[in-house]
């Protein structure tokens, strides 16, 4: 296979090439983290009761990577991103035969709408939750710790992208609809 295309002459590899990349981006094939956001959101002033936490600042780097001017001040935005939920929440998920708890599932709540920069709402709110669930072993709290860290992370990651792809897909109403 690697003797057939070293005689490939190098202009039909670049046809394969693109040909491939043609393929791929007809198919509605995206690469993770990029998004096809409303053109209102173009200078937006992110609102949200942590703004400057890991899961604020991980969504203001999204929003910058796909062209989102991200602004101070919410007089100078096209549209302000509220989000008026983002919490962790964690319940025991099992229970072992001597009633203690086996499992935990950690949830991580966001809701979230967007609003025009003088507060009125232009899109309806959005409710997002996603959860992971972990063992617990009381003889081993610091490894218990340490996983939850971690799922946090993950599930704040994870979060940003399911924001970035809830705000594709918003159904937008000019601000006189409101």
């Amino acid at each position: 296979m690697h003797k057939m295309i070293q005689r490939l002459p190098t202009v039909a590899l670049s046809a394969m090439v693109l040909g491939l990349t043609l393929l791929l981006q007809s198919c509605g094939f995206q690469l993770r983290g990029s998004a096809d956001l409303p053109e209102l959101m173009s200078r937006t002033y992110l609102d949200m009761p942590d703004r400057y936490g890991e899961f604020g600042r991980a969504l203001e780097r999204t929003l910058s990577g796909n062209g989102v001017a991200i602004q101070e001040s919410p007089g100078n935005a096209s549209a302000i991103l509220k989000v008026t939920t983002a919490r962790f929440q964690r319940t025991a998920a099992s229970f072992a035969g001597t009633a203690r708890i086996r499992e935990y599932r950690l949830s991580f709540i966001v809701d979230f709408h967007l609003q025009s920069s003088d507060g009125k709402k232009i899109s309806n709110s959005r409710h997002v939750e996603i959860f992971r669930d972990y063992s617990f072993d009381e003889q081993e709290i610091l490894a218990a710790t340490r996983e939850e860290e971690f799922l946090r992370r993950d599930m704040e990651a994870a979060m940003v992208s399911e924001v970035l792809r809830r705000l594709e897909e918003l159904p937008i109403r000019s601000a006189a609809q409101s």
